[in-house]
């Protein structure tokens, strides 16, 4: 079994000039809870939220830490999502494990239905 990396994905959507809150980040707490998860594991929820950026976690249901391997196995499962703004685009920056890259995969792909991709 080959041991999990870091996936970095970015993507440019135009936007409205950005005010109090940035719509793409808002769009991205909004789309968290909707994407699958594994087996054991409770939906995305935003946490750490700034005004450039968002961490997504899932937490495990039942936290095991009787053994080291038990306790990797219920660490949670991290994402974050960071926005640089223009007056008429949004550049976002995806960060998280290949071991659930499709989860970060689901939200661009939801990202890219709600806004306008920029080549």
């Amino acid at each position: 079994m080959t041991a999990p990396t870091r996936v970095t994905v970015t993507r440019t959507y135009r936007t409205p000039a950005p005010g109090r809150d940035n719509p793409v980040l808002a769009a991205v707490v909004a789309l968290a809870p909707t994407v699958r998860v594994e087996p054991g594991r409770q939906p995305w929820r935003a946490e750490e939220i700034t005004t450039n950026g968002v961490v997504l976690r899932s937490n495990a249901t039942v936290v095991d830490v009787t053994t080291f391997a038990s306790s990797v196995r219920t660490a949670p499962h991290e994402m974050s999502f960071t926005v640089i703004s223009t007056a008429a685009t949004t550049t976002l920056t995806a960060t998280c494990s290949s071991a659930y890259a499709a989860s970060a995969e689901a939200i661009l792909k939801g990202l890219d239905v709600r806004f306008v991709a920029v080549p």
